[in-house]
């Protein structure tokens, strides 16, 4: 009783400070000349969400790296947000490092009294020699586990509200909201995502061109992560690769996601342009893996064998897939019309390239289809969404004529054999 008391209060200070914070952003755009009106309700947004940090804080890297959905303006006002966030102080940041690794060379913590080369929602990585060798040591905020808690469970409440509402009865609201609360507080387990890099690093080893760095597990502990630090990683740098390096780091990025969402079932669902780089030579690095989800062996073969279905034109495949993923399928369901509606929007999406093929409104028609259908979707099935909403996001910037569907293929085909389905 006393900790839901507690939760309670939190939630309640947290939307006290989201209304204190907006309703004066909100107040000082309004007043400002029409001509920087945009920008300066950008600025201040990005501002807002810096200073709630937290969920909000992710939400707004994630949109940053979607111009196509929020507009240019706000899109490069949220940009900063992906590792440009005001950094904790050089104490509290010192003062983690010796708390997690008491025994740890005393140039780990001298390097944190330094300014950090990045700065995010959870943490801030700091650069370090430790043995003539180069190191990322990425520490964990102080208290953004409360903001966070608090963030999840205004996100439960707000999902269990608007579950009620009758066009979202059969949209899995609640069930959603508590996995994604799930995966971002599970962000603060750094023993957890330090598993989850070698993990990725492995999984990723035979994509041709992708960078994942190795974590160095003897300097790691509660709160820090220490990793081999990758040279030259700068999201200003992509704009003096040629168009031909990005399009073809862009392209190993996709299938590393293919291979993620196909083959190894561990998908990360962090893919902003803070934790992607596009390098020289066409390669692209991937760092942090706090938000990393390992995807159920069915909920893996389902989402392969829908985009299977995807790839050949088969819209009949494509909806026996959802049919055996949904949890429920209500009394009186007109399934034959279920599958002809699937069957005609994978038509339309048949051969599209990124540019023409708008995989938001694709997402939000096919969860509409099993609503009004008395289905009940797989709400492991946001986490795929997230990773591709993220990877298409780069496609679209950098290279807007890839096939985003056949790209998939080999990847598609090598899970359908693993999973004995092919």
């Amino acid at each position: 009783m006393r900790g839901g008391v507690k939760v309670g209060a939190r939630c309640a200070g947290r939307a006290v400070r989201v209304v204190a914070l907006a309703v004066p952003a909100a107040v000082r755009t309004a007043l400002t000349r029409r001509g920087r009106r945009d920008r300066r309700g950008a600025e201040e947004l990005a501002r807002v969400l810096e200073r709630l940090g937290g969920a909000f804080l992710k939400a707004g890297q994630f949109l940053g790296a979607r111009p196509d959905l929020v507009g240019e303006t706000v899109a490069d006002a949220l940009g900063r947000l992906q590792d440009d966030v005001a950094p904790m102080t050089a104490r509290q940041a010192v003062r983690a490092v010796r708390a997690a690794l008491p025994g740890a060379p005393p140039e780990l913590a001298a390097a944190c009294a330094a300014p950090p080369v990045a700065s995010g929602s959870i943490a801030c990585v700091y650069r370090a020699r430790v043995g003539g060798r180069a190191v990322a040591v990425k520490v964990r905020r102080p208290g953004v586990g409360d903001a966070l808690a608090a963030d999840m469970a205004l996100l439960r409440g707000a999902a269990a509200a608007a579950g009620r509402l009758p066009f979202l009865r059969r949209v899995p609201l609640a069930e959603i909201a508590a996995r994604v609360a799930q995966a971002l507080t599970g962000q603060l387990d750094f023993a957890a995502e330090a598993a989850n890099l070698r993990r990725l690093r492995a999984d990723l080893a035979d994509v041709p061109g992708v960078v994942v760095p190795d974590v160095v597990p003897e300097l790691c502990g509660d709160g820090v992560i220490t990793m081999e630090f990758v040279e030259g990683l700068d999201r200003g740098a992509e704009c003096s690769l040629t168009r031909g390096e990005r399009r073809e780091a862009v392209t190993r990025l996709v299938r590393a996601v293919y291979r993620m969402l196909f083959v190894t079932g561990r998908v990360h669902a962090d893919l902003h342009q803070g934790n992607v780089y596009l390098v020289r030579g066409g390669g692209v690095v991937l760092l942090d893996a706090g938000f990393v989800v390992a995807l159920s062996a069915s909920a893996r073969r389902r989402f392969t064998e829908f985009f299977g279905g995807m790839i050949r034109g088969d819209g009949e495949l494509c909806a026996r897939a959802l049919l055996a993923s949904v949890r429920r399928v209500e009394p009186g369901a007109d399934l034959g019309a279920f599958r002809r509606r699937v069957a005609d929007l994978v038509e339309r999406a048949e051969g599209r390239t990124a540019a023409e093929f708008d995989l938001p409104a694709f997402c939000l028609e096919l969860f509409d289809l099993q609503r009004r259908y008395r289905l009940f979707a797989e709400p492991e099935f946001v986490f795929p969404m997230l990773c591709l909403l993220a990877a298409e996001g780069a496609v679209r910037r950098h290279h807007p004529t890839l096939d985003f569907q056949m790209e998939a293929a080999p990847y598609a085909m090598q899970g359908l054999l693993l999973s004995g389905d092919a």
